[in-house]
């Protein structure tokens, strides 16, 4: 119980952000692109920098965007198709979305701040490319409803500028090159701003909902697969590995049960809103999946008994 607390102590002020975001969305006319365009630009591709210069690389680390693409195009396929069965219209998509892309990124990674040293945070930052790459490919079908091209996919991808600073940060980790200590309180800001941003991006996106459209059939699929699907995938691999293969360190493997357990993408609201998928639905998914999450999260992680 102690534990339980200890971590939920942890998490809670990042929910107090998100209140923030959704006040200044709600009653100050904040807009989420402008959040997003400022995370997106010019502080994710230098925190992830960062991060990925400073991290003691394995030849094992490589199989981790491969292992995360896997996992996120899987659960979309397999929402897809039972969205298709469930449901006769683009309800199907929505489901797919909701149910398979997680909010690793603005939840996921300032929670992993929290809990982990520096040196592991790079391991976790190079693991979410390959949730990158899922978004510009099998996402962004599914949300278009199949009227995508692998090359509208190739297009995407070269706009992420943060696949770019991993890469720089590679580069710089494999020729051993220290980076000028004078911009360690630079780069300090920078994750702080991150942490801060992250959580305001969510709160703006749900600031949106004009209206709570709460369909059980659909939100119930929703938590199968995020909350009991996604964390039985991330731990039967661990559980893999730890018996089996041998590749990942424990650090590795409690980041990797952090990303099965994150509640729905906030992007997805956007999304939603953009194309015309059932927008009022969508955040109002989100919103409670966000909620539950704040709870869900350290009881699994004490659970899970890698804590």
């Amino acid at each position: 119980m102690d534990l339980f607390l200890t971590l939920l102590g942890n998490i809670a002020p990042l929910y107090g952000i998100i209140v923030l975001g959704w006040l200044a969305g709600r009653f100050y006319g904040v807009e989420r692109e402008s959040l997003a365009g400022l995370a997106i630009y010019i502080i994710v591709p230098i925190v992830s920098f960062y991060y990925v210069s400073g991290l003691e690389f394995k030849m094992a680390y490589i199989a981790l965007p491969i292992l995360v693409y896997g996992l996120y195009s899987f659960m979309s396929l397999l929402f897809y198709k039972i969205g298709q069965r469930v449901y006769p219209d683009k309800r199907a998509n929505l489901l797919a979305m909701c149910a398979a892309a997680s909010n690793t990124g603005y939840l996921g990674l300032p929670i992993v701040i929290l809990l982990f040293p520096p040196e592991w945070v790079g391991v976790y930052v190079f693991a979410l490319s390959g949730g990158l790459l899922y978004e510009a490919t099998v996402f962004y079908y599914i949300a278009n409803r199949g009227n995508f091209t692998p090359k509208d996919s190739f297009i995407r991808v070269l706009k992420f500028p943060v696949l770019y600073a991993i890469a720089a940060g590679l580069i710089v980790n494999a020729a051993h090159l220290d980076l000028p200590h004078q911009l360690d309180a630079i780069w300090a800001y920078f994750k702080g701003a991150y942490v801060v941003i992250g959580m305001m991006i969510i709160g703006c996106s749900l600031s949106k909902v004009s209206k709570l459209v709460i369909a059980p059939k659909f939100l119930a699929l929703t938590f199968l697969g995020q909350f009991i699907l996604w964390p039985l995938l991330g731990l039967s691999f661990i559980a893999l590995d730890q018996s089996v293969l041998h590749w990942f360190e424990p650090q590795v493997h409690k980041m990797l049960l952090i990303m099965s357990i994150v509640p729905p993408a906030a992007n997805i609201a956007a999304f939603a809103a953009t194309l015309d998928l059932n927008p009022e639905k969508a955040a109002t998914t989100v919103l409670l999946g966000t909620i539950f999450a704040l709870f869900y999260i350290p009881a699994v992680l004490v659970l899970s008994g890698l804590y």
